[in-house]
């Protein structure tokens, strides 16, 4: 038996042929279903913590992540147990840095400020792009990154966090939720360094809640001291009123939203389970018989529309939100590097 959470498209149609499919709610799966269903693989976003609270005393050999962000999932578990873990890193990085830009425009930041990015990798390289592209001024702090002896692009500069928020007119976080190691990156951004920013700066977070000190950006954006915008929140879904009432530029977790994060993720979390790579036909190459079978792969049916903000998100209507926030489609293609390095030439 497989399971897969109700919120991943394609799968279950994909994987139909197998020997059982069940699909389930994320936020609800339990040991207990997992154990009486003799379940071998099961597959999920980043709504279900998959520890040994979930897992012990089950035949789960195979855990598929159809998500960048890895925090949910207890890997030292895992690795414990010999059960094997895949991720989509990258799926979604193109519509986190469209949602950026989005934002941007929604704000009326123009080009020519200042952009300071927390994070380079998947997400906040690609964003970085895009903002040089743009015209924008590219700041970046990423200290694992710079102690690991990674180059950057000549018209990146690279500071340190301090030096990025005081400077940028757009703080924009890019990072895991980590707890450990030399740079954790949990309450990263604390309330004296929002002390830092520029008045009327704008801050931006679609990586994690907890990365941030919410109640202090909250007071500031309120005071009107800073700007900002939110997709991601400590304890979702049991997010916190006091921040949501004085922000009220939020969206429940969404960012990564597009048809095309979405299957790719599914796409990624199904090739690491077969063990091979899959080529996703275009529908000129297929007959029609052929096309009937690929019909699961063109079922989204999305909106060509930016992120739009709800104006009153709650812990009572966080998860109901999120699950009925109309898809998008993907409207931009990144500069590629040889592109930006000619805007220098």
């Amino acid at each position: 038996m497989l399971f897969i959470d109700d919120q991943i498209p394609h799968l279950a149609e994909i994987l139909s042929h197998t020997d059982g499919v069940s699909r389930f709610d994320g936020r609800a799966l339990t040991r207990e279903q997992l154990r009486r269903s003799r379940t071998t693989a099961i597959f999920v976003r980043s709504v279900t913590t998959v520890d040994a609270k979930l897992l012990a005393g089950t035949d789960v050999a195979f855990v598929g992540s159809a998500t960048s962000g890895i925090d949910h999932i207890d890997i030292e578990y895992l690795e414990s147990r010999n059960i094997r873990f895949a991720s989509a890193p990258g799926c979604n990085a193109n519509a986190v840095a469209e949602y950026v830009l989005d934002a941007l425009e929604e704000q009326s930041v123009a080009p020519g400020a200042s952009i300071g990015i927390v994070g380079f990798g998947h997400v906040g390289s690609l964003l970085a792009r895009y903002a040089r592209a743009l015209g924008f001024k590219v700041l970046v702090n990423d200290p694992p990154l710079l102690e690991s002896g990674a180059t950057f692009p000549k018209w990146v500069r690279v500071v340190s966090l301090n030096e990025l928020v005081a400077a940028a007119d757009v703080v924009t976080l890019h990072v895991p939720l980590t707890e450990d190691g030399a740079h954790p990156t949990r309450d990263l951004i604390t309330a004296e360094l929002l002390a830092l920013c520029k008045p009327g700066a704008l801050i931006i977070n679609t990586a994690r809640g907890g990365i941030i000190d919410e109640q202090a950006l909250a007071s500031r954006t309120a005071a009107g001291s800073l700007r900002a915008v939110l997709d991601v929140f400590a304890n979702e879904p049991n997010i916190d009123p006091f921040v949501t009432e004085r922000i009220t530029r939020c969206t429940p977790h969404i960012a990564g939203y597009t048809v095309e994060a979405k299957e790719k993720g599914a796409l990624m979390a199904y090739e690491a389970y077969v063990g091979h790579p899959v080529r996703i036909r275009d529908e000129a190459e297929l007959t029609e018989e052929q096309l009937a079978e690929q019909k699961p792969l063109t079922t989204i049916k999305p909106v060509v529309a930016p992120y739009d903000h709800h104006a009153r998100i709650t812990p009572d209507t966080f998860d109901e939100l999120r699950k009925s926030y109309p898809l998008r489609t993907e409207r931009r293609t990144p500069p590629t590097w040889e592109e930006l390095d000619a805007l220098d030439a």
